[in-house]
């Protein structure tokens, strides 16, 4: 599946066209593999390469903003799935 976005405030100055694309994993049918590309463009400001430079580090923030909750979904995820296997290792028989 494929997911284009561009914005739609302050178009006649910044310009963010963003397209993900979600691909099954090779190896593993429960995961996804998720590819994400942003282009950035400011339009005639001399401030252009300043612009694009925040532009860039804003989408480097959210990226690892992301890539911080996945980690603990991840993290949260793991650990619901021990904990019941975990109980049952001490049930007493």
């Amino acid at each position: 599946m494929e997911l284009k976005s561009t914005n739609i405030s302050f178009t006649n100055m910044v310009s963010v066209d963003e397209r993900l694309i979600y691909k099954p994993h090779p190896q593993d049918s429960q995961k996804t593999i998720l590819t994400q590309e942003a282009i950035v463009t400011v339009k005639g400001v001399s401030l252009s390469s300043y612009l694009e430079g925040l532009m860039t580090k804003a989408m480097e923030w959210v990226i690892h903003k992301l890539n911080a909750e996945i980690k603990e979904l991840t993290a949260s995820a793991r650990g619901s799935i021990r904990t019941p296997m975990a109980a049952a290792a001490f049930v007493e028989k």
